[in-house]
This record gives structure tokens, C-alpha cells and sequence, in this order.
């Protein structure tokens, strides 16, 4: 591949294999203790094996203040494609695996390697070295575990022991580029009428665009050792209202919390959400994230369904104190102070770029979508989104922030035949930072104007 060796297999690979293959160990015991061997083979025959193949290009321009222009800052067109396998429960329905790969490489970089796609040419978050300019290629195994569940009257048992994506109630979440974020360590819960319960602990974690997990550190670079997390939910059958609640630690770092309330009908959605941060230090040190060692952010969605057309207007505002230069000034949910090095189960997303999320900053985004089938052209959708923020204001800055952007997409998914539910989308942003603030400085989350076009074409196996 043009993105160099793949160089030996990381030692974090190589336990995903381990995993993976005393999954198969038990696998195949309880194959052999099946009541006949026509049994196992049916259940191995239903285990599921799927996959896509998948071209991202993206071309997007920066404003360069020092030179009064607009600049490439990522301009690259890669090539990745998946595998996923699920096997059914063994043992007396108690026991299965999931496991799945990915492979990456560029086709063609003409800008910075950090594009999300591929893989960054350092090993993770803390070790940057910005002197290295081609992305790297390759696989990663980003899940790889055992499966369990016990079924009784009072509810129904579940737990993922391996490298998984959470999927409980809680306030661990992952990184997306095409592929998701994984989490080494063990989650586990219970589904009784319309609660659900769930718990997981995590000692280790990869974004999709490293190759191996890396362990929990803080600012000053000290081992974490763990993430937990707890969380619950309320969600009665037939009722369109459900609840949740969760909250999780870095022991001896950072801590996180939410509430989620929605309400859901056929043709409307509405949720109101409110998430929470704190760190532990409150003395001079980079471990002190906020002024009085709290931040949260207050987040309104509101959907309606008018066919063939679709309707979001969004808010957030957000509080995260900022008195000195240590203080970050802007909010995120996870509990990491490094970007990759963990993420939270955090749902605004507006693919307008901007994060919208310093102190005091609030923000709107709206969106029309439409399909287009009524007017003879089945599988096409296009939309337009508008977002604006606010009367942000931090430390050290007398300016107060605005921004704003739109956005167009248009996509086209194949309704029959061999290639169906192939799909190709195009978005096009051009964002506005509305200030005469540099970026990363100050407003550290800010960065200047920027014309951004994605394309993306997926075809499912």
C-alpha cells in the first residue's frame, strides 16, 4: 500500500485474537455437548456474516489568516471496506460471539493525515507528531466478544465480555468516522418490563482511526486505569414517553452524567437533555477542567414528519465556566481531556462542523429533508441545514463568539436488484467564524471559515 509497512501486530491485536478465539474454544464445546451434532451445525449455520465496501473523498478548504486565503486542510480520497460476524447463542442459549475487522487505505492525500478515515501515522492521542504527513493503512479488529444472556420471569439477563461498542443505558459512547470506537473491559444489564439497567467497566479504548487501544490518561499524561459507568432507563411498551438517567467516572478525574427525556409519536419527536461534566482538581493543574469543577450543556430537539418532507429545529446552550488559562472554555461529554481518548453517549449532531459549545454559547440548527419519490426519482433524498451560536465568552477574550453554517445534501440509495441498498451521498457545508479570533486560541474549540464536500459511497454485503 502507498501508506507504508503494516509493521508488527500491536500487543492490543493480538488480545482481541486471544479473545476471539476462546470464544470459538467455547464455541465448539458446546457444539460437541449439543444433544446431537445436527443441532450444532444448524446454529452454526445461522451465524451471520456481513460486510460493505465504502469510498469517502473529502476536499475541505481553511481560511488562512496570515495569508488572506482559503487553504487545503484535508483532501483525500480512501478506500475502506468491513467485515462483521454474529453467531447465535450456544450453550443452552447462554453464550455467543461478534467480532468484526476493518481494512483502510488511501487512494490519494493531498493535505493533513489526520482526516478520521484511515489511520493517524502515530499510535494514539498522546504521542502526535505533526512532522509525519501520510496517513497509514491496514486493519483493526474493532469487536471482538462473547455475548451472554439468561432468560427468567423476572427479566432478561445480557453482558458483553471482550472489545464492543456499549449498548446499554449509560454515558460511555464512541468515536464514528465510517467505523465506530471500542471499548476493552465488560458491560452488563437487565431488561425487566420497561426498565432497563446496564453497568459496564472499561480499561482501555481505540478511536476508529488507530489501529490498537491505548490505555486511560489524564492531562498530565498519568494512567486513569479505569472508566465506569451506570445508567437506567424507563421506557414502557406502547408509551411514546421514555426516560434516562446515568452517570460515570475516571476515578480521581473526571466524572459525567445525563438526563434524557423524549416523547416519540408516529410523525413527531420531541427530547429535552441535559448533560454533565466535573472534574475532581480544583487546583492550579491541566486536570482542572472548569472554574467550580462543573459544565453542562442543555440540549432541545424537535422533529415532524410532513411526507415526503422532514423537519428539525434544534438548541443547545452551554455552561462551561472558564476563570483562568487552564480552564477549557468549551464543553465535551466524554471522559477523557484528549480527543479519541474515550467519548460519551452524547446524541447532538448536526454535520454543520462547528461543535457549538463554548461557555455561555448558544446555538440553533434547522434542517428541511425531503425524498423525492413523488416526483418520479425513488431513492433520492436532498436537504438543506442552517446553525447559528451565540454570545459565547471565555477567559481572556473580550469578543464575544459567533458563528454560523449551512449545508446542502443530496443522496441516492438503490431500491432492487444486485446492488441494492447501495447508497451515495453528497455534503457540501460552508461554515462562518463570525469573530476576529485566531483559532485553538482562546476560544479554544474555534477554528476559521471553511468549505467543506464530502462524498460517500457504500455497498452492503
Amino acid at each position: 500500500m502507498a501508506n507504508g509497512k503494516m509493521g508488527r501486530v500491536p500487543d492490543a491485536r493480538l488480545r482481541l485474537a486471544v479473545v476471539f478465539a476462546c470464544g470459538c474454544v467455547m464455541l465448539s464445546a458446546g457444539a460437541r455437548n449439543s444433544e446431537t451434532a445436527d443441532d450444532a451445525w444448524t446454529a452454526l449455520a445461522q451465524t451471520k456474516v456481513s460486510g460493505s465496501l465504502m469510498y469517502f473523498q473529502r476536499h475541505r478548504e481553511r481560511y488562512r489568516i496570515d495569508e488572506d486565503r482559503f487553504g487545503g486542510n484535508l483532501h483525500h480520497r480512501t478506500l475502506q471496506g468491513q467485515v462483521d460476524i454474529s453467531t447465535p447463542y450456544f450453550l443452552k442459549n447462554v453464550i455467543g460471539v461478534e467480532a468484526g475487522i476493518f481494512a483502510t487505505t488511501d487512494l490519494a492525500n493531498g493535505a493533513s493525515p489526520d482526516h478520521e478515515i484511515s489511520f493517524f501515522p502515530w499510535r494514539n492521542p498522546w504521542s502526535a507528531d505533526w512532522l509525519r504527513r501520510d496517513a497509514r493503512g491496514g486493519f483493526s479488529l474493532y469487536r471482538a466478544h462473547l455475548k451472554l444472556r439468561h432468560v427468567t420471569d423476572h427479566g432478561d439477563w445480557w453482558g458483553k465480555l471482550g472489545y464492543f461498542q456499549p449498548g446499554g443505558p449509560g454515558v460511555l459512547g464512541v468515536n464514528w468516522s465510517l467505523m465506530p470506537g471500542t471499548y476493552a473491559g465488560v458491560e452488563g444489564g437487565v431488561d425487566s418490563g420497561p426498565f432497563s439497567v446496564a453497568g459496564a467497566c472499561v480499561t482501555r479504548y481505540k478511536a476508529p482511526w488507530y489501529r490498537g487501544t491505548y490505555a486511560f490518561l489524564d492531562n498530565e499524561r498519568r494512567g486513569v486505569g479505569h472508566l465506569w459507568s451506570l445508567g437506567a432507563r424507563y421506557a414502557p411498551n406502547g408509551s411514546p414517553f421514555s426516560a434516562e438517567v446515568a452517570y460515570g467516572e475516571a476515578p480521581g478525574y473526571l466524572r459525567s452524567a445525563h438526563l434524557k427525556l423524549k416523547h416519540r409519536t408516529g410523525a413527531r419527536y420531541l427530547s429535552y437533555q441535559l448533560y454533565v461534566m466535573g472534574d475532581h482538581d480544583g487546583a492550579d493543574s491541566p486536570n482542572n477542567h472548569y472554574a467550580g469543577n462543573w459544565a453542562f450543556q442543555h440540549y432541545l430537539a424537535f422533529s415532524r414528519t410532513f411526507a415526503p418532507y422532514v423537519f428539525r429545529a434544534e438548541f443547545t446552550h452551554t455552561r462551561a465556566p472558564s476563570r483562568a488559562p487552564r480552564h477549557l472554555g468549551y464543553f465535551v461529554y466524554r471522559l477523557s481531556g484528549w480527543y479519541g481518548g474515550a467519548n460519551g453517549a452524547y446524541e447532538p449532531w448536526w454535520d454543520n462542523r462547528s461543535d457549538w459549545n463554548h461557555n455561555r454559547e448558544s446555538a440553533v440548527f434547522f434542517s428541511l429533508t425531503r425524498t423525492l419519490d413523488d416526483i418520479g426519482l425513488s431513492g433520492v433524498h436532498a436537504g438543506v441545514s442552517i446553525a447559528r451560536g451565540w454570545n459565547g465568552k471565555v477567559y481572556g477574550v473580550r469578543e464575544e463568539l459567533r458563528e454560523a453554517a449551512w449545508s446542502v445534501d443530496l443522496g441516492y440509495r438503490v431500491l432492487s436488484g444486485p446492488l441494492r441498498d447501495t447508497r451515495l451521498t453528497l455534503h457540501y457545508t460552508r461554515y462562518d467564524n463570525r469573530t476576529r479570533q485566531p483559532g485553538w486560541t482562546g476560544y479554544r474549540n474555534l477554528f476559521q471559515d471553511e468549505r467543506d464536500l464530502k462524498v460517500l459511497i457504500v455497498v452492503p454485503w
